[in-house]
């Protein structure tokens, strides 16, 4: 992908009725230097526009990434806050059948709600998949070693749901252990074709982009991604989670991290999800956000990108791969659509 270099003014918006300072026009073009975005036109963001730039092709064949850029109507402390304390499983459209909060250290009984999931068809394939599970050639994405465990406890429970609950709420707990105290590196999905590193793939989308890369490195530094250990400085995660959601029809089960810090007036956001059972291998959010004054009131400049790790992608060329990208736009933008109506 190329970076354009950014215009020096932008004319004023006297037209419009609205004022917007904070950033400043020539500072927000500086703030996003990093980014896909130029020329940036801050009256439609600022009236509801969503900027999105799909992104290029990356060395990586199994990552594809998007960049968004938007304004909410909050301030970027609230952003920032809500960042961490939304629930898009409110939001139907996204059909995210659940997303919890886990404490700093979370243990098996924090997975206990595993249990109640909704009763549809998504879901139902994922409790099915558990209990059906061949060690030798598994259908989700787990070790040889959870693979071998799921089997064991199959032959001990016969009854799915409760095979679901202990199976997920162990290995869901082990594998965010791994990643907090840095044994990350050695996690693995054992896949035809040869085991695939989640962390590796996490390292490989986030240096697709050195721009990119660069602005976040600090953040980056203090969390276990430096190096798939513990840094010496290691940060706390601002939020840890674990969700179940739909992909193409199927339930899966993802592990998260946020970590979030203030560079300035902006405040910078990362969530990893470094774990996902099913369909993906590992996503990637990251907001960066300034303040920016609309009319007198203080609002939020969000900057955004999303990095995907997918085998659906790995083989494709050209118009096919565009078109997932595509596709992956339309996705995150029904995302962002549902986080800025919880400001409304």
């Amino acid at each position: 992908m190329t970076y354009p270099t950014f215009c020096k003014s932008i004319l004023a918006l006297s037209c419009a009725g609205l004022l917007l300072t904070g950033s400043g026009r020539a500072d927000v073009n500086n703030d996003l230097a990093f980014s896909a975005f130029s020329n940036i036109d801050l009256d439609a963001l600022a009236s509801g526009q969503v900027l999105q730039a799909r992104g290029g092709l990356l060395d990586f064949s199994r990552g594809i990434t998007a960049q968004a850029l938007y304004i909410i109507d909050a301030d970027p402390t609230a952003v920032q806050k809500k960042l961490i304390t939304w629930d898009p499983g409110t939001h139907p459209e996204l059909k995210v059948w659940v997303h919890h909060q886990l404490p700093p250290k979370p243990t098996v009984a924090d997975f206990a709600c595993l249990g109640s999931l909704p009763d549809n068809a998504s879901v139902d394939y994922l409790i099915n998949a558990t209990a059906k599970l061949d060690a030798t050639n598994p259908s989700l994405q787990v070790s040889r070693e959870e693979a071998q465990t799921i089997a064991t406890a199959a032959g001990q429970q016969q009854d799915p749901k409760a095979l679901f609950t202990q199976v997920w709420g162990q290995i869901l707990s082990e594998r965010m252990d791994h990643f907090l105290s840095g044994r990350g590196a050695s996690d693995y999905y054992a896949v035809s074709g040869g085991d695939i590193k989640s962390m590796s793939d996490i390292k490989s989308l986030l240096h697709s982009d050195p721009k990119v890369y660069m602005q976040y490195q600090k953040l980056l530094n203090v969390t276990p991604v430096r190096s798939g250990t513990v840094p010496v400085a290691m940060m706390q995660p601002t939020d840890l989670y674990f969700d179940c959601f739909d992909v193409e029809g199927a339930g899966v089960l993802g592990t998260g991290a946020i970590y979030q810090a203030k560079f300035g007036t902006s405040i910078q956001s990362v969530d990893i999800e470094y774990f996902v059972n099913s369909g993906l291998y590992t996503t990637i959010e990251m907001e960066q956000m300034w303040p920016v004054t609309v009319n007198g009131k203080t609002e939020t400049l969000v900057w955004r990108e999303d990095l995907v790790s997918t085998s659906n992608v790995a083989y494709l060329h050209g118009m096919e791969r565009l078109a997932s990208t595509m596709l992956m736009l339309q996705d995150v933008k029904q995302g962002i659509d549902a986080f800025r109506a919880e400001f409304k």
